[in-house]
């Protein structure tokens, strides 16, 4: 069994298309636990798929760490994999490749895939995302889409929940704490999800001042150096970037 993390808040039309991506996928075996952020607009759309692998539920806590560590209390699967309610899934085996890679012992694993321009529904552009990560570029950047991730839950039981201080970089501090206790990073072939950029999740510069103070607390945590604030999209070439803002 895989247990799916899918966090959302007020965005039923999207998590519909990334749970349409998990009913697609070649493995059936897996368990989606839907931690609903909002008014329960969430839970309804999950509902309305019909389908018993799709568990909604309104978060107990409040905002996005606690509603992936409410999934996680009640997950089932040996394994966790990650996904936004914005993001889908494009490779049907995805989960396949994903038990492939964990054969040999536990491990993070994560692989490449695409940003997706999109404006109302319609996609605009898209650009690839690939970068290989180590522990060592781990405490320079995060190149991991999180929506590509996953992992074994054992490793939960060791490294405690999603640390909720850490905010918008609980990702990344996960990530850190994984390697930091010994375990390899596995990244699979090919493209294998696609992330979302849409008006809805591009108000980056609205909280620079939140988003740096973040970042500090990760830096402080793991006694990190020469990190610079930005975003994942500061990473492709000059020119690659879609213009959100547009």
């Amino acid at each position: 069994m895989i247990s799916i993390l899918v966090p959302t808040r007020g965005r039923p039309a999207l998590l519909r298309r990334a749970l349409r991506s998990l009913q697609l996928q070649s493995y059936v075996q897996w368990e989606a636990l839907v931690a609903d952020d909002g008014e329960g607009e969430g839970v309804e759309a999950a509902q309305s798929l019909q389908d018993p692998r799709i568990r909604p539920f309104l978060n107990p806590g409040k905002g996005q760490v606690e509603a992936r560590n409410a999934g996680l209390e009640r997950a089932h699967g040996e394994v966790v994999a990650l996904l936004d309610d914005d993001d889908w899934w494009e490779d049907e085996y995805h989960l396949h490749r994903v038990l492939r890679a964990l054969r040999n012992g536990p491990a993070l694993v994560y692989r490449g895939g695409w940003l997706v321009h999109e404006r109302e529904g319609i996609e605009l552009e898209r650009y690839p995302f690939d970068f290989a990560a180590t522990p060592q570029s781990l405490r320079q950047d995060n190149t991991l889409l999180a929506s590509a991730v996953a992992y074994p839950r054992i490793l939960h039981e060791q490294l405690g929940k999603f640390d909720p201080e850490m905010a918008d970089y609980w990702d990344w501090d996960w990530y850190l704490r994984v390697v930091e206790a010994g375990y390899p990073l596995l990244r699979l072939p090919g493209r294998g999800v696609a992330v979302a950029q849409h008006g809805a999740n591009a108000s980056y510069g609205a909280r620079l001042a939140e988003r740096q103070a973040n970042l500090d607390r990760l830096v402080r945590k793991h006694g990190l150096s020469g990190v610079v604030l930005k975003d994942h999209r500061s990473l492709l070439e000059p020119g690659q970037a879609p213009a959100l803002d547009a």
